[in-house]
């Protein structure tokens, strides 16, 4: 008892002062007399009724005095507005400085912060002091923080409730600059809501804090912190990618998150649709924790993006461009060369440079051609048949891109020369030959106007022969790269809506070691990714690229505002984004590159143990504030009625305590008002956690393990809607329909337990009114039904014909091929859990102002521990005997559907959807 006051605590203590003026109180009642009674002089009764056997007393009895008093005393305790679990006094006693985290991980931490926030702003409205907001991610468009200050309580609660997380780092240093250029001012106390990570030089940071006043750092718990997309850049083995697949993606997590976290990690589409979904185990002594997802065939150019299930922001999504698709690469040449001689031969070079982001065709050119390949590249191939030359030539015309190599064989031929971006003179050019040159050549630095511009050129290139573009010809805009000496090093030029490009000198090391260089790779990389967009391949506005859509600080896509700025090409290789260049897409006409958070970002950390020593630590509170006025004002309610109740059977009845009829009725009127109240303050908390949000829901059976099972199902299937939909679930409420308010449900999933018992009649009238008034109830009985006709005589289909035998169903039938539910989200043929062969039955005619939404619907495949087992055990490992991927997905869209059905009725029955379905379906 004396820990529970020890938590109460008076906003307004000064009113307690009233209660000095309860002996007054007492005196004026104890001296004022109860109201006489009137006694009636019926002339038939003259003598008898003059003198009554009741006496009347002089003055109040000391219980209903002591009764007043504490209806009083009760009154001025919660006009001193008492809360239980007040926040912790503030530090200092000056102005106090909030610094709020609202840099890209702040995005995954953004709820607790922000409550954290509104609680410290009250506390310090309430000691009368000065408020100072400091973010620390610039503003968008500018290059410094901005701090604000001296706030009122009702200023700063307007400032941080307009602010946002944002998609870039915060700059520690513009930070500390300014904090060292404020003279005059100063807080006395700083309080640092962060996100847990540590960006920067974070120490030096919170030292000057800690000097201008002392310092107090908040953060999430070590589970809650959060986490960062990668891109995967290690090679692997072709045998480690039969096995695993080449889609993947790296997550990073700072060292001090618990390891065996589980994240489940989606690869989507360009419209935001779930092409496959992995659950990872996280290890941050074991980086980089990779995840692989199961994509072949034509999916994997669909690919737009990988996300974080349940973690919002930048740091939870990576946009993908064309840079990541895997383009179809054809190389001419016999399909054995590559075997017989590996290290001379070019093939070999060509395909070990480009094989991790490409699908390779060893091939002779009509092959390749006829395998509708994106690029087909020629290694020191002169003479070709007139067909297969024609054949290239209507390729590339039609859009293809050719690339090709020098060498010997182009060097000494001397017919007409076909399908070349330039001139060539005969013979190379080298050390020892007719046009030679002193010593070995380097590449100069790639001009502004080429694609190539921006990469970095290794010192130990050198180019010992080459094959020499004849200098009489016009080489404007079609020189791409050149040597040190001037001559050009690979040349191109538009061919209609294809593009070919010569490289001038070997795809082996015979002339040069250039194929030795990782400058190799990258160029071969530049210029596949070039194929299809050989309009802007010789623009010379290619210096940078503009925005096109840009992320918010919660990872949506947007149109840039005016104050994004261009993207220089130059920084592409190693540039962090900012203020001025968001994460998004950025490019001009068909060119496309995705910039994002993850990319060049240093590795994790934690940001606590990087605190001077002297600084405090605190984790977001779990429990925050509760008002408790309300409910004495309720307790001083009821002895007003109470009062109420007495006094009259003693103005009717003397001291006798015989209470008339009109007693007998103020009795009723009290205990009817004060009924749905008490009713309202035993579940009110719960009652109103539900009503300011969607939560799923379960009836719970009683048994514990299914209980858990069911919770955990609905909770993963809620991590799915938030990551999948604009639905975003506050929780899940275990039901108990003879106590709890069904109304706040619209979809309850009830799982039927091999030894549930029948509800009580109460339950079965709270049932029935939720059905009657819209709400829908899927009963599973989770044993794999696979009658049509009607259902299994398991124990939890006898169960099931005891629950409903007292409720008015309508009837019901299998579900029809074209209904609603299997277009609500996804479209779907079947409706598969853990099991898949149950049939699904709904209502055969929906009750009219439904919007056709079916009240009741039954099923048997165990769709919750389904969901369940997807952010389970078994999906910790992806190749266990138990992991299904397809078919955990499947249950998971048909979870979907579910509440989307709920939610938006026969919506996707209108008309004006069937061209979209009949599209995706194929017809």
């Amino acid at each position: 008892m004396s820990a529970l006051l020890s938590g109460i605590t008076f906003m307004q203590p000064l009113i307690l002062s009233a209660l000095l003026a309860l002996p007054v109180l007492w005196y004026i009642l104890r001296i004022t007399p109860p109201a006489p009674k009137t006694v009636f002089f019926p002339p038939m009764r003259l003598l008898a009724g003059l003198m009554s056997d009741a006496q009347t007393p002089k003055k109040s009895p000391w219980w209903i005095l002591l009764l007043r008093l504490l209806m009083a005393a009760l009154i001025i305790i919660a006009l001193a507005r008492p809360v239980m679990n007040q926040a912790d006094n503030l530090a200092g006693g000056g102005g106090l400085r909030i610094v709020i985290d609202n840099s890209w991980p702040s995005a995954q931490s953004w709820t607790l912060q922000m409550q954290a926030a509104e609680e410290i702003i009250a506390q310090a409205g309430r000691e009368k002091r000065d408020i100072y907001i400091l973010p620390t991610a610039n503003p968008l468009g500018q290059d410094k923080p901005v701090h604000y200050g001296v706030l009122s309580s009702g200023e700063a609660r307007s400032i941080v409730r307009g602010l946002k997380p944002q998609p870039w780092p915060a700059d520690y240093g513009a930070i500390i600059n300014l904090l060292n250029e404020e003279r005059n001012g100063n807080p006395s106390h700083s309080i640092w809501l962060s996100h847990g990570l540590s960006e920067g030089n974070l120490g030096k940071l919170a030292g000057v804090l800690q000097r201008q006043g002392g310092l107090s750092y908040v953060t999430p718990l070590p589970e809650k912190l959060p986490l960062l997309l990668r891109p995967a850049t290690k090679s692997l083995s072709p045998k480690e990618i039969e096995k695993y697949g080449d889609i993947r993606i790296n997550i990073d997590a700072p060292p001090s998150l618990p390891a065996g976290t589980p994240v489940t990690a989606h690869v989507q589409d360009q419209d935001g649709d779930i092409i496959d979904a992995q659950s990872v185990s996280l290890i941050p002594d074991e980086l980089p924790n990779t995840a692989f997802f199961d994509v072949r065939g034509t999916l994997k150019n669909k690919i737009n993006r990988f996300s974080l299930a349940g973690r919002r922001g930048a740091g939870g999504l990576f946009l993908l461009d064309d840079q990541f698709k895997k383009r179809k690469i054809g190389i001419a040449a016999p399909a054995t060369s590559e075997s017989s001689t590996p290290l001379i031969d070019e093939a070999y070079y060509i395909k070990r440079a480009l094989e991790p982001f490409s699908d390779i065709t060893i091939a002779e050119p009509p092959e390749l051609i006829a395998a509708d390949v994106s690029v087909i590249i020629l290694p020191d191939i002169a003479a070709m048949p007139t067909e297969t030359l024609n054949a290239l030539e209507a390729w590339v015309k039609d859009g293809g891109l050719l690339l090709r190599f020098s060498g010997p064989n182009i060097a000494q031929s001397r017919g007409e020369q076909f399908l070349y971006p330039v001139l060539l003179r005969s013979g190379e050019r080298s050390l020892s030959g007719s046009l030679s040159w002193s010593e070995p050549q380097a590449i100069e630095v790639f001009e502004e106007n080429s694609p190539f511009y921006g990469l970095d050129i290794p010192d130990n290139i050198t180019i010992n022969q080459q094959v020499l573009a004849d200098p009489a010809q016009d080489l404007d805009g079609k020189v791409w790269a050149r040597l040190k000496d001037g001559t050009p090093f690979i040349t191109a030029k538009t061919e209609d809506k294809g593009l070919i490009v010569l490289i001038h000198t070997t795809a082996n090391t015979q002339w040069s070691d250039f194929s030795l260089s990782g400058l190799y790779v990258g160029v071969l990389k530049r210029i596949i990714q070039l194929a299809g967009n050989t309009n802007l391949a010789t623009n010379h506005s290619y210096t940078s690229l503009d925005p096109l859509l840009i992320m918010d600080g919660f990872g949506s896509m947007i149109t840039p505002p005016a104050a994004i700025t261009p993207l220089a090409v130059s920084k592409l290789d190693n540039f962090v984004p900012d203020s001025t260049h968001p994460p998004g897409i950025y490019g001009r006409g068909h060119i496309q590159y995705a910039l994002n958070i993850g990319t060049h970002l240093p590795l994790l950390k934690a940001g606590a143990p990087n605190l001077p020593p002297s600084v405090q630590t605190k984790i977001y509170a779990q429990e925050y504030e509760i008002d408790i006025m309300p409910y004495i004002l309720y307790t001083a309610l009821i002895l007003f009625c109470l009062d109420w109740v007495v006094m009259i059977a003693i103005s009717g009845n003397g001291l006798g305590f015989k209470l008339p009829r009109r007693a007998g009725v103020a009795t009723f009127i009290c205990l009817t008002l004060l009924t749905p109240l008490d009713n309202a303050l035993a579940s009110g908390d719960r009652d109103l956690r539900y009503a300011s949000g969607f939560h799923l829901a379960y009836i719970k059976t009683g048994d514990s393990a299914l209980d858990a099972l069911t919770h955990r199902g609905l909770e993963s299937l809620g991590k799915t809607l938030a990551a999948r939909t604009s639905v975003v679930p506050k929780g899940v409420a275990a039901l108990d329909p003879a106590k709890d308010t069904l109304s706040f449900f619209p979809l309850i999933y009830w799982p039927i337990g091999e030894s549930s018992a029948p509800p009580s009649g109460k339950a079965l009238q709270n049932i029935q009114s939720y059905l009657d008034h819209g709400g829908t109830i899927l009963f599973d009985t989770r044993d794999q039904n696979r009658s049509t006709s009607g259902f299994n005589n398991t124990s939890t289909a006898r169960a099931l014909r005891q629950i409903t035998a007292s409720l008015n169903i309508p009837p019901i039938a299998p579900i029809p091929d074209d209904h609603v539910l299997g277009r609500a989200f996804y479209l779907l043929k079947e409706y598969p859990g853990r099991f898949s062969t149950g049939t699904l039955w709904v209502e055969k005619h929906s009750a009219n102002g439904r919007d056709n939404v079916s009240s009741v619907m039954v099923g048997s495949n165990d769709w919750a521990g389904s969901w369940a087992d997807s952010h389970g055990k078994a999906a910790m490992n992806r190749y266990s005997a138990n992991y299904d991927a397809k078919k955990q997905e499947m249950a998971l869209r048909v979870g979907v559907n579910l509440v989307m059905y709920v939610l938006t009725g026969n919506y996707k029955a209108d008309q004006v959807h069937i061209p979209h379905i009949l599209e995706r379906l194929g017809k």
